[in-house]
C-alpha cells in the first residue's frame, strides 16, 4: 500500500520483499526485487535518495544501539507501533545537506512522518487498511492515498472461475495462538461437502507433510511452492477460510471473500481483513487460562458454514445487481 501510493503521487518507488517479489507479475507498475541480504544493505540502498524501512525480525536482533544509531540516521525506519528510540532529527539535516533542494523538497513531507504508523488513538474497529490510509494522508502529506493496491491478474486466469471451491487454510505463523483445531476444520469441509461446495485444504510448505497425515487422502490438498502459485488459487476461487493469518489477507486483496476465525471476542479487531468482503467468526466465550484462554471448543463449524453462505450469498446478489466493481 505504502509502495503503490507512493507511485501514485510521482515518487519512482522500489520495493523489497521476498513476499512481495513472488507477487511481482500481480504488479508491473513496481519495480520489486527480494529483500537484500542483511550485509548488503548499505551498498545496495545508497543508490536511492531516500529509504523507508520497516525492519524484519532478524534485522530488528541485532538493533543495538550502535546499529541503530548507524541505521536510524541513513534511513527512516517505519512500523506498526515504533518505539521513540527510532526516530531521528539528524536524518532529515543529512538529507537536505546532500540532496538538490528540490529533491529535498520532495522528501520533506516523508521526513517527517514517522515513525509509527499507528501515530493517534484510532477510533474501535478501525481496520489497519484505515489506520494506513489515515497515515499516508496526514502524516505522509499523500493527499489522495487509498487502500486498494492494483493488482494485474495473469492473463490466464479468472475471477471467481469455480465459485463453489472454498479454499481452507487451517495453518499460521502463530499455531499455538492462532489455529482453530484440525478436527473442527475437518469437520467445517464435510459440511461445505454436504452443501454442494468443493472444500480445498492449502497450508504453508513447511506443514504439507503434516496435513496429508490429518487429512488421510479425504479432501483435496494443494501445495504451492510460492505465493504466486497460491495467489494465482485463491483468485479463481470462490471464499477462503483460515485463522488470523496472512493468507486471509492476500484472499481479501484479490477481493475473494473471508471468513476468518480469531481467537478473541471482537469482529472488529484492526488486523482483519479489510480490502474486500470478509466475516469474522470469533467464540462465543473465551475462558481464562494460559497461551490465550479456551476457546477452540466455542466455535462451531456450523459457524463457519453459515459466515461462507452469507458471503456467497451477498456476493451473488451483488453480481447479479451489476454493482460489484471488483
Amino acid at each position: 500500500m505504502l509502495a503503490e501510493n507512493l507511485r501514485q503521487h510521482g515518487y519512482e518507488m522500489t520495493l523489497y520483499g521476498d513476499i512481495a517479489y513472488q507477487l511481482r507479475e500481480w504488479m508491473p507498475q513496481i519495480l520489486i526485487k527480494p529483500y537484500p541480504d542483511f550485509n548488503a544493505l548499505d551498498r545496495e540502498l545508497s543508490q536511492y535518495h531516500h529509504a523507508i524501512i520497516s525492519p524484519p525480525q532478524t534485522f530488528r536482533q541485532r538493533l543495538n544501539e550502535e546499529l541503530l544509531e548507524h541505521v536510524r540516521n541513513h534511513w527512516q525506519l517505519l512500523c506498526q507501533k515504533a518505539p521513540p528510540t527510532w526516530a531521528s532529527e539528524q536524518l532529515k539535516h543529512e538529507r537536505q545537506r546532500v540532496l538538490p533542494g528540490k529533491i529535498f523538497s520532495q522528501l520533506a513531507p516523508l521526513l517527517d512522518c514517522g515513525p509509527s504508523i499507528r501515530f493517534k488513538k484510532f477510533k474501535d474497529g478501525s481496520s489497519l487498511v484505515d489506520v494506513v490510509v489515515a497515515f499516508m494522508r496526514e502524516r505522509m502529506k499523500l493527499t489522495h492515498a487509498q487502500g486498494n493496491v492494483h493488482l494485474t491478474p495473469p492473463p490466464h486466469l479468472v475471477y471467481q472461475r469455480y465459485p463453489r471451491r472454498i479454499i481452507i487454510s487451517p495453518d499460521s505463523a502463530w499455531s499455538d495462538k492462532k489455529d482453530w483445531t484440525p478436527a473442527s476444520f475437518i469437520k467445517t469441509a464435510r459440511l461445505l461437502q454436504e452443501r454442494g461446495y468443493q472444500p480445498v485444504f492449502t497450508v504453508a510448505p513447511v506443514s504439507h507433510q503434516k496435513w496429508d497425515v490429518i487429512l488421510k487422502g479425504e479432501f483435496e490438498h494443494a501445495k504451492f511452492s510460492d505465493i504466486h502459485q497460491l495467489a494465482s488459487f485463491v483468485y479463481e476461487s470462490g471464499a477462503f477460510i483460515g485463522n488470523d493469518s496472512g493468507g486471509g489477507h492476500l484472499a481479501s486483496m484479490l477481493r475473494v471473500p473471508v471468513v476468518t476465525i480469531y481467537r478473541k471476542r471482537n469482529r472488529h479487531f484492526c488486523w482483519r481483513p479489510a480490502w474486500g468482503k470478509g466475516k469474522v467468526v470469533i467464540p462465543r466465550f473465551v475462558l481464562p487460562w494460559f497461551k490465550g484462554g479456551i476457546w477452540r471448543a466455542f466455535i462451531r463449524p456450523a459457524d463457519i458454514l453459515l459466515a461462507v453462505e452469507s458471503l456467497l450469498e451477498n456476493q451473488d446478489k451483488t453480481l447479479i445487481s451489476g454493482k460489484d466493481s471488483s
